[in-house]
């Protein structure tokens, strides 16, 4: 590929192209030049609700496209977009899904979108995989099963989109619902090379200052790497003079574009309502009379204004009932409640429907809403009606109304009539919070601009108050103990709070509940099928812990929990700590829901939505056929008798035979689209592999005989991202020699590192990593793991074999110890060739050896004894009398605890892109 044209000015024809139409407004044109003049993101970004600040993603991308153009000014390749706000997190995800997706599809290498695809892809190392985005993302949010590709694109372009504590956590190497293994990789690459944004900062002041202490310890490294420290700036509406540079919206670009003008600034006056039982209580006359006002106050508002008025208020409970009060009324209403799955959110926003966005739906009279439509939307609502909340809350609803300044509006606050008294709650919202609210909202009625956005700048609304002592400020001391990431000692995860939460009392943290249609009651055969079908990241609600806690004696038996780490899914036991990042397995039967969300009090079941996927997306194909109907049962019995039954999850299947059956049956077969995906990833040509895993899955009767079959078909497009699956997997099916894959590393390994402008030293330290990290699998018990058949020329890194269950056989029968790891005998291997090295040299090459998969910080289970079968004096001096301890601390102290990780990072990079390619 040629030299690719594009400069500055193209900035604008970008914007539009991935805003349908729209330029750039004068603040966000300022960002960008900032960025470019200097290298850095501002530590302040000044933004009103309503100004456009989620296009600091196209600045990101446009900066680095023009960067990967020969730019002179070296910009983070990674934005990390961190809220405290889960609906806001999947917009911005969306967004930024979007342009990954019109720059992927950007052919024409006329258009600005295909000159930037260009210029991105031109970052890349090597890569020949055509499936390779120009523009990585990832969505960490709590619940969810983490995204986990951008850990092997190091000198791509990425967006990752995350909640404090799931962020956060990964910073301080304890990433959330991550494998311990991942954890370093995780951290060096949000330490270096990256700027996080934090929206909302004023609900995140201890992320803030923790992130920004993690880059003053980045920076203290004896040696540093030359590859820019993380970058952490707060979105604000009002600026601090003592909180660095600042950009943002300025008055004087009021008077220059007009939209903006009209977005910040059109009035939305106030209008009290005061209830004189207020917050609505649980149940009697008085709820009713709460509820009845807020219908009657939307009804009033519908009349005024027109179609759609927006109600907000506090409670699930709450939303029910008003929505119910409408309905009866005769209004047309929609609900919208808590945490939806992500797969029940994208069927409310278009194409499937136009009501969440600028366009809405006249057809609604009224939405209702709880905190989940806040912010996330680009909702332009006629009015809408409230309960009293916070004030950045009342500020983000009120965002919601007359969102493009062009109506006549209103926004009514249902306020209490009297004082609250001491220990009052109005949902997740505390007494004191909601009084300084009150009292801001009534200064605020008597402006006319009311709660425009603009008039918002001051007094602005008051900030909930830190519900802990003081800001707890990380030590050094405290980085090296978070470091060992092998041991137990490592930071527990209440120990986080401690530098990650405004709230020590009551952490927000998250996991995730998935509703399975028919789960097994027997144990055994519910932990093979989640193995075979693992949650998928759009059937996951998220739910807090302090929720879950609630909810735990209202699971029917039989309850899988799901963690990272963890061998296998497993039942929940009454012992059972939830922790940040776990899953829920639940079965469709289980009555725990109101509206469509996880409710402590609700009476309704959920539809299990796997394989419901209009158009899955590669790696999402997922398909069950199940003898639930009498098409499904015909199919089958035709695959038990084109099939050999033995045991489980033995049966031989030809997958163009499957694929064959699929289409003669599939008129019959729901779901259809996955029907149709998945027959299509079976059909391939003999000499090439099918692109998807299909098993037959039973629970066996009384007599052993199979009483319940379901056909299992997964799409393997994505199975490279299993880091441990990738160590003895290839996804060419054909084994790949020790020899050529330690040298595809090492070159990979080369070039990744030559193009981030590392040092010589530390280019050619990551290279001879890389020749050297699978030493180890010579051993000859390693070997025979890898192979059914005999021992070949050369001995393998990776085998053929793919199915877990063939490879579990052959790990036991090999004769490998209990949690032997390969890495540690290449340290010994490599040992002795790197004495040609300095002493630091080659203990940093040592060290990222051995923790070329995440193991060994700061050590290894194995002694010398164990890990060879003959005594071996190196082993034993590294693992035995010390040494590999006093390697770890040393580089510890020359390159930084993240310094060292991001090493560890790139190396991984380097072996996950080559074993994702075949190699």
């Amino acid at each position: 590929m040629g030299p690719v044209s594009l400069d500055r000015a193209d900035f604008g024809a970008f914007f539009a192209a991935v805003r349908g139409g729209h330029r750039p407004f004068r603040w966000q044109e300022r960002l960008l030049d900032h960025i470019l003049r200097t290298g850095r993101w501002p530590d302040q970004l000044v933004a009103p609700t309503g100004a456009g600040k989620t296009s600091v993603i196209d600045v990101h991308v446009f900066a680095v496209a023009l960067m990967a153009c020969g730019h002179p000014v070296r910009v983070p390749r990674r934005l990390a977009l961190v809220v405290d706000r889960r609906a806001l997190v999947d917009d911005q995800h969306e967004h930024a899904t979007s342009i990954a997706d019109r720059l992927a599809e950007a052919r024409d290498g006329r258009t600005v979108l295909a000159r930037v695809a260009d210029a991105l892809n031109s970052l890349w190392a090597g890569r020949r995989d055509p499936d390779v985005r120009p523009l990585s993302t990832a969505l960490l949010r709590g619940g969810a099963p983490p995204s986990r590709e951008w850990l092997d694109e190091p000198l791509g372009c990425a967006v990752l989109c995350a909640t404090p504590d799931m962020w956060g956590s990964r910073l301080l190497l304890s990433g959330y619902g991550s494998r311990a293994q991942a954890w370093p990789r995780e951290a060096g690459l949000l330490a270096y090379d990256t700027v996080a944004v934090v929206d909302e900062a004023h609900l995140s002041q201890q992320l803030v200052t923790t992130a920004r202490r993690v880059t003053e310890l980045a920076a203290v490294a004896e040696e540093p790497l030359g590859v820019p420290v993380l970058q952490v700036v707060e979105t604000t509406a009002t600026p601090r003079a003592d909180a660095g540079v600042a950009v943002g919206v300025e008055q004087d670009d009021l008077d220059v574009d007009e939209a903006l003008r009209q977005r910040l600034t059109a009035p939305k006056p106030i209008t009290l309502l005061p209830l004189a039982s207020w917050p609505i209580p649980h149940s009697g006359p008085a709820r009713k009379a709460g509820v009845t006002a807020l219908a009657d106050e939307a009804v009033r508002l519908r009349e005024a204004y027109g179609p759609t008025v927006g109600c907000f208020v506090n409670s699930v409970a709450v939303a029910a009932a008003v929505a119910g009060e409408l309905r009866a009324r005769g209004m047309a209403t929609e609900l919208i409640c808590g945490r939806l799955r992500p797969y029940d959110v994208a069927r409310l926003r278009p194409p499937k429907s136009t009501l969440l966005s600028i366009a809405g739906d006249p057809k609604v009279d009224v939405l209702v809403s709880t905190q989940s439509l806040e912010v996330g939307v680009d909702l332009d609502l006629a009015a809408a009606v409230t309960e009293l909340a916070p004030g950045g809350a009342i500020a983000q609803r009120a965002g919601r109304v007359n969102r493009v300044g062009r109506r006549t509006t209103e926004v009514t606050v249902v306020v209490p009539a009297a004082d609250l008294p001491d220990g009052a709650q109005s949902g997740p919202y505390q007494r004191d919070d909601l009084a300084a609210a009150h009292t801001w909202l009534e200064r605020q009625s008597a402006d006319s601009a009311g709660l425009a956005p603009w008039a918002l700048r001051e007094p602005r609304p008051p900030v909930p108050a830190l519900r802990r002592d003081l800001l707890q400020r990380l030590e050094l001391a405290q980085t090296w103990h978070l470091a060992r990431t092998s041991d137990d000692l490592a930071a527990s995860q209440d120990d986080l709070d401690l530098w990650l939460s405004d709230n020590l009392d009551e952490p927000d943290h998250e996991i995730g509940i998935v509703v399975r249609r028919a789960l097994p009651a027997d144990e055994s055969d519910a932990v093979r099928l989640i193995e075979k079908l693992p949650p998928r990241q759009y059937e996951v609600f998220p739910v807090s812990i302090r929720q879950a806690a609630k909810i735990r004696d209202r699971l029917k038996p039989g309850a899988m929990l799901v963690r990272a780490g963890d061998a296998a899914p497993r039942p929940l036991a009454d012992g059972d700590r939830l922790r940040p990042g776990d899953q829920l397995v639940i079965d469709d039967t289980t009555e725990l829901f109101t509206a469509g969300i996880v409710d402590p009090e609700g009476n309704e079941r959920v539809n299990d939505v796997l394989d419901a996927l209009d158009e899955p997306k590669p790696g999402e194909v997922v398909l069950r056929i199940e003898r639930d109907s009498g098409a499904h049962r015909w199919f089958l019995d035709a695959v038990v008798t084109a099939s050999e039954l033995a045991e489980p999850d033995a049966a031989e299947l030809d997958p163009l035979e499957i694929a064959r059956l699929l289409r003669v049956h599939r008129e019959g077969l729901t779901p259809r689209p996955m029907v149709v995906a998945a027959a299509g990833l079976l059909d391939r040509p003999a000499d090439e592999p099918a692109e998807a895993e299909v098993t037959l899955h039973w629970q066996e009767s009384d007599d052993g005989e199979p009483e319940l079959v379901r056909l299992i078909v997964v799409d393997l497009r994505n199975a490279f991202a299993d880091a441990e699956l990738r160590q003895t997997w290839t996804p060419r099916r054909r084994p790949v020699t020790l020899r050529r894959h330690a040298e595809a590393v090492a070159e990979r390994a080369k070039t990744v590192a030559s193009r981030l402008g590392l040092a010589a030293e530390l280019v050619e330290a990551l290279r001879l990593a890389g020749l050297h990290h699978d030493d180890g699998k010579a051993d000859d018990r390693f070997q025979r793991s890898l192979r059914t058949g005999p021992a070949p020329v050369e001995p393998l890194a990776k085998s053929g074999v793919r199915d877990t269950r063939t490879i579990r056989r052959l790990r036991t029968a090999s004769g490998l110890p209990t949690g032997w790891r390969h890495e540690q005998l290449s340290v010994v291997r490599a040992w002795p060739t790197l004495s040609a090295l300095d002493g630091q040299g080659r203990e940093l090459v040592a060290r990222l050896i051995g923790t070329s998969h995440g193991h060994g910080r700061h050590g290894f289970p194995h002694t010398s004894d164990q890990l060879v079968d003959n005594a071996d004096e190196t082993a034993a001096t590294l693992f035995d009398e010390g040494l590999w301890d006093e390697l770890i601390e040393r580089t510890h102290n020359r390159w930084g605890v993240w310094g060292c990780a991001y090493l560890e990072a790139l190396l991984r990079a380097a072996d996950g892109q080559v074993s994702a390619e075949g190699s």
